[in-house]
């Protein structure tokens, strides 16, 4: 035993370590067909074809990473792996609420895989990372199965009309890339900048072109926003990598990422908001990389990453003030050879700015739109708070608006319009505020597992919030000074334009986490640097301390997984 335990399956860990985006990509690409992602299409033959897929991958995985000691190792291995596939298939098949029946499979399979390593290799945190990356994948894409088009959406509308997201992907859908010659105002979200609608009216043709109807095809183009939420993953992993966290304090980081709510629900949204989230970390990402190595082959995916988001999305620009500080940085301390840097920065503005403003400007000059246009539902709207003092809405915690812990909107059958920015970050960061939003009052099962999870979430958000401060503060082997800052810098930014868009824009709709999203993964980051600093403490305290706050993580993700399966459940 004492020799199987320090083998590791090797070839899979580094296809894992090496290519991670590709085998995401890969794995969403083989679910699109599973019911085209959609929980109503979900038939005999998509089981049959997701048998095949999985069996064909898991006897791939058998022989090509050495899975197995010799060749009849090997074929019982393969033998046992079909068997469970067929068993959970036709589980699928014969159950009726298919979306729930995957999410416990999911569970069930995981935990056999983590027990099989673990008897015949060395459990470490690439396995780990691995396990709760596939968990992760597979609940955002249970709840891709029971979310439609028209389910907890934002500003998307139906693919039966002309307006919202849904309306724009269509226009594009029908008129290729073909501008639009009337001002995008007269049509309830074309004002946006056309990125993200370009990628899923293109894989809506592709699908009706090979035949799929426009009603299914139009439901399974969910995939892509699920697949940027997966992608989300490798991206936070890779930056929780770079500021060296290791062992469980990544692991822990690592576990709020796959699971928290967020992602689950805007991996099942037609909006731009997921893409946005996606480029806005692998920006974060590239930038740290260029200010460690600043040369031309960092600086210009670091120049798409913000060009492409701010094309998605103008809110994309929030990661512009930390680079433009590591861009003087360098510059300054590079002042005596500036030509190399310089020569750097104009490449990244002949990519990035055209890129980010080209739909602005052009809007701009044709039809006289302002360059930072957002629509104003007005005063008159039921969710309008502005009348409402400032004092109460920023420091405001009672007047029960904590017995009512979904996000608050009257239309959609809450108590109270949502008032409060902060409690609003709280609230929908786990539940959102949409129509038919996740609450109890649409899905009486959560009524005690939603309040629960509310209140860990709270606890731990706050705790994570101080870490980062504290991380970003005291001097760490991890970083430097200017890194820190960086981080604190694009930390700033997005926290406080979040306040201050629910300012310029009291509604209750604008107190949500979809414009604050990339304070998860900085939060977690922070809190996972203090555990892994407190590692090298032996007192008593210290190891309570790291244990509660393990425990507290693990609390969050389980309780998310069970929500959101007990949503399943209905479905």
């Amino acid at each position: 035993m004492k020799e199987k335990l320090q083998r590791t399956p090797e070839g899979l860990f580094s296809l894992m370590r090496r290519h991670p985006y590709l085998l995401t990509i890969l794995l969403c690409g083989l679910l699109l067909p599973f019911g085209l992602a959609d929980r109503a299409n979900i038939t005999a033959a998509s089981c049959i074809y997701l048998g095949v897929v999985l069996g064909a991958i898991s006897v791939a995985a058998v022989f090509v990473f050495h899975l197995g000691r010799n060749r009849s190792e090997k074929l019982l291995l393969c033998g046992i792996l079909i068997a469970c596939i067929t068993a959970s298939m036709l589980t699928i098949g014969f159950v009726k609420n298919k979306a729930f029946a995957i999410a416990i499979i999911a569970l069930i399979v995981a935990a056999a895989a983590v027990l099989f390593i673990r008897f015949n290799y060395q459990i470490n945190d690439t396995l780990i990372i691995a396990v709760l990356i596939a968990l992760g994948i597979a609940i955002r894409f249970v709840y891709v199965l029971y979310t439609g088009v028209v389910d907890r959406q934002h500003d998307v509308g139906d693919f039966t009309s002309t307006i919202g997201h849904a309306g724009y992907i269509k226009y594009w859908y029908e008129n290729g890339l073909k501008l639009p010659d009337f001002d995008v105002r007269s049509y309830w979200q074309y004002y946006h900048p056309p990125f993200h609608h370009w990628t899923m009216a293109a894989l809506l043709k592709l699908l009706t072109m090979l035949g799929v109807s426009f009603d299914k095809a139009s439901e399974a183009i969910q995939i892509l926003p699920m697949l940027y939420s997966s992608l989300t993953m490798i991206v936070s992993y890779r930056v929780f990598r770079m500021v060296k966290l290791k062992g469980n304090p990544l692991i822990a980081a690592m576990a709020i990422i796959c699971f928290h709510p967020t992602f689950i629900i805007f991996a099942g949204s037609f909006n731009n908001d997921m893409l946005l989230m996606l480029f806005m970390m692998a920006a974060i990402l590239w930038g740290l990389r260029w200010y460690r190595e600043p040369v031309m082959r960092n600086i210009i995916p670091l120049a798409l990453c913000i060009g492409l988001g701010m094309m998605t999305k103008l809110s994309g620009w929030m990661v512009a003030p930390a680079v433009a500080f590591v861009f003087l940085i360098v510059l300054i301390k590079n002042i005596k050879k500036p030509l190399k840097y310089i020569g750097q920065f104009a490449v990244f503005g002949i990519i990035c700015v055209p890129l980010g403003l080209w739909w602005q400007v052009r809007n701009l000059l044709k039809f006289h739109i302002p360059l930072t246009y957002v629509p104003d539902l007005g005063s008159n709207s039921v969710m309008y708070s502005g009348n409402m003092p400032l004092a109460q809405r920023l420091f405001s915690f009672g007047n029960g608006q904590l017995d009512f812990v979904y996000g608050s909107i009257t239309f959609v059958g809450a108590p109270y319009n949502e008032y409060n920015p902060t409690l609003g970050l709280f609230k929908t960061a786990m539940f959102d505020e949409c129509a038919n939003s996740i609450n109890d009052v649409h899905f009486p099962q959560i009524h005690v597992t939603g309040p629960i999870l509310f209140w860990i979430s709270v606890v731990l958000f706050l705790i994570s919030f101080v870490c980062f401060i504290v991380s970003m503060i005291r001097k760490s082997d991890s970083m430097n000074g200017i890194e820190r800052l960086y981080f604190s810098i694009t930390f700033a930014v997005i926290l406080v334009s979040y306040y201050l868009f629910c300012f310029a824009y009291p509604l209750s709709c604008t107190y949500n986490i979809r414009y604050a999203m990339p304070l998860i993964p900085l939060c977690a980051m922070g809190l996972a640097l203090v555990l892994q600093r407190s590692e090298s403490s032996q007192k008593p305290i210290a190891t309570w301390l790291r244990r509660a706050m393990y425990a507290l993580c693990a609390a969050f993700c389980c309780m998310s997984y069970v929500v959101y399966t007990q949503v399943a459940a209905t479905m």
